[in-house]
């Protein structure tokens, strides 16, 4: 076996990941790409240092009261919980892209299996290094100096080193097995959008229910017991007052070399099996997995759905509307995990949920919350990037008779008549069943399609201002192209500033609440009154519903005037 093949994969690999975070096609990306490394990875490090002085001075002063044997037990399952969760992270990304290689065929040509296994598996853990080694190193540090004794300058990195190797060796293993039953099997390989959508769920409900907290509850003591757990006694021997032991460390140290090699041998024989193997369905590129497909024109009972869908809309619209709305629903049901971005925000409401799950009640906030999501998903379905979605079709639709305003107010319309109903009735039920009054209830009911209505108008004209037409990555197994970072960043300010501004004008109490709040944070003793936050809210409501209007016509006229370059 000659390393030097897949040290050389190793570094090309590596080389790859640079170059895409610091494209020089797209230098502001790049900027904030190595500008948030840097940020975390230096602020990480610092805070390492600082609590780890803290840390060691506690344990050498005593002036914090720590029981030998717990603490070590404590630290072992905390280590022990965070490789098992370093492995799930890991092997999800080997069942995505990352479990097969770039130009697999050239590469398999001309190397064999195992160093090309083996350089890609040593790739992951270079990814993961990059991000915990320094942090890890200042540490060590922090707890070298504050605990006045020199091992764990060393130890800490070395164990982070060795538990992140082992993680990414046994992870990688596992995933790979798991992409080639996805992938390989014909049943699974059918219905793996379905079932991608149920592990989804699952997870969602595992949050919301709690139930993830348990499982990784239950799983301290047993990780505390293995000896995966011997990493702490690996990275913090020899501070005073804590009772690890050096022969586990011994021990862990050794045996991270023996499992590496046993899960890298493993890896490869399901590599070998994976890579020549034909993917289960025809057609399929094993490189990227198919997005979700809807009927096509061919299908004919999809075709009469969809000439029936087109014929109630001509009922209301014009023919070339009805066309443009019926293809832009069309292109959301071939490929709806493009769409999973609409419900990023649901994941901040999951402690609205678990709370929900635990009293049985609606808190009173919920239903505020629900305005804001409802409006922000209502603008970003089908009108933040209109250009993009139309993918290769875009000069065609550029060269046909299509106006702008035609298109705009389609693609408006197409998003507007989906979540309208939806977005208003989820607002007016939480609200009725919350411990809201009647008549802040019925306000919030009568605000939710008003902010979806503006919402969609508004980000129209942000779409067309910064378009985005390369793919990105959706889940780590599909492309899909989605509204760019500054779109996304503009009409979310735009819909919380309205959101807020309705509120406090429409709201006694949230305005009392917004003043309070305001005044708790605002600099150098500042307050604001309830009527001052009115008055000053009356007026960006103003200005924040003009900018719609003024966005729609914007992107009718960028319509109409743009040109391919």
């Amino acid at each position: 076996m000659n390393l030097g093949h897949s040290l050389r994969l190793t570094r090309i690999d590596v080389r790859r990941m640079v170059r895409k975070r610091t494209a020089p096609d797209n230098r502001l990306s790049s900027v904030v790409s190595v500008g948030l490394y840097a940020l975390l990875t230096l602020g990480l490090t610092a805070g390492g240092v600082w609590g780890g002085r803290a840390l060691g001075r506690a344990l050498v002063t005593g002036s914090i009261e720590f029981i030998p044997t717990a603490t070590a037990t404590a630290a072992r399952g905390f280590v022990g919980v965070v490789w098992v969760l370093l492995a799930v992270v890991f092997a999800i990304r080997a069942v995505g892209q990352r479990g097969t290689l770039t130009n697999a065929e050239g590469v398999l040509t001309v190397v064999p299996t195992a160093e090309a296994y083996l350089g890609l598996v040593a790739s992951e853990s270079v990814y993961l290094l990059l991000w915990t080694l320094l942090p890890a190193t200042g540490a060590g540090v922090g707890l070298a100096l504050g605990g006045e004794t020199l091992w764990p300058a060393v130890g800490v990195p070395l164990a982070v080193a060795l538990a992140g190797g082992t993680a990414v060796t046994v992870a990688f293993a596992l995933g790979l097995a798991a992409r080639h039953v996805i992938t390989r099997f014909p049943f699974v390989a059918r219905h793996k959008t379905g079932l991608i959508a149920l592990a989804f769920l699952v997870y969602m409900a595992a949050i919301v229910s709690g139930s993830f907290n348990q499982l990784v509850g239950a799983l301290f003591e047993p990780m505390a017991a293995s000896p995966v757990g011997w990493y702490a006694d690996l990275a913090l021997s020899g501070l005073p007052g804590v009772a690890f032991e050096s022969t586990n460390a011994i021990a862990v140290a050794g045996g991270s070399v023996v499992l590496a090699a046993v899960a890298v041998a493993a890896g490869t024989w399901v590599a070998g099996r994976h890579w020549f193997a034909d993917p289960a369905l025809a057609g399929e590129k094993d490189d990227e997995p198919p997005a979700a497909e809807g009927p096509t024109s061919a299908d004919p009972i999809a075709a009469t759905s969809d000439d029936r869908l087109a014929r109630w809309l001509e009922a209301v619209v014009d023919r070339p509307t009805a066309a443009l709305i019926t293809l832009a629903w069309r292109r959301a049901a071939r490929a709806p995990l493009k769409l999973m971005y609409a419900a990023y925000p649901l994941f901040f409401g999951t402690g609205a949920f678990v709370e929900i799950i635990q009293t049985g009640q609606i808190p009173v906030y919920l239903p505020y919350g629900l305005l804001v999501f409802v409006a922000w998903a209502g603008g970003v379905v089908f009108t933040l990037n209109p250009l993009g979605d139309q993918g290769s079709v875009l000069a065609t639709t550029l060269l046909s008779e299509v106006t702008g305003h035609r298109f705009v107010g389609a693609h408006v319309l197409a998003g507007l008549l989906v979540v309208v109903p939806f977005g208003t009735a989820l607002v007016a039920i939480t609200a009725a069943l919350s411990p809201l009054d009647a008549r802040s209830a019925a306000i919030l009911t009568g605000l939710a399609p008003v902010s979806m209505i503006v919402a969609a108008a508004l980000s129209v004209g942000i779409g067309m201002a910064f378009p985005r037409f390369e793919a990105t990555n959706v889940t780590r197994s599909m492309e899909a192209v989605v509204p760019s970072p500054w779109a996304f960043l503009l009409f979310s300010v735009h819909v919380v500033l309205t959101t807020l501004s309705a509120l406090f004008v429409g709201l006694e109490f949230a305005r009392s609440v917004g003043a309070d709040l305001l005044s708790i944070v605002l600099p150098f003793g500042l307050s604001v009154s309830a009527g001052t936050l009115y008055a000053i809210s009356a007026v960006a409501l103003v200005v924040l519903l003009l900018l719609p209007a003024l966005s729609y016509r914007y992107a009718v006229r960028s319509f109409d005037g743009y040109t391919i370059a």
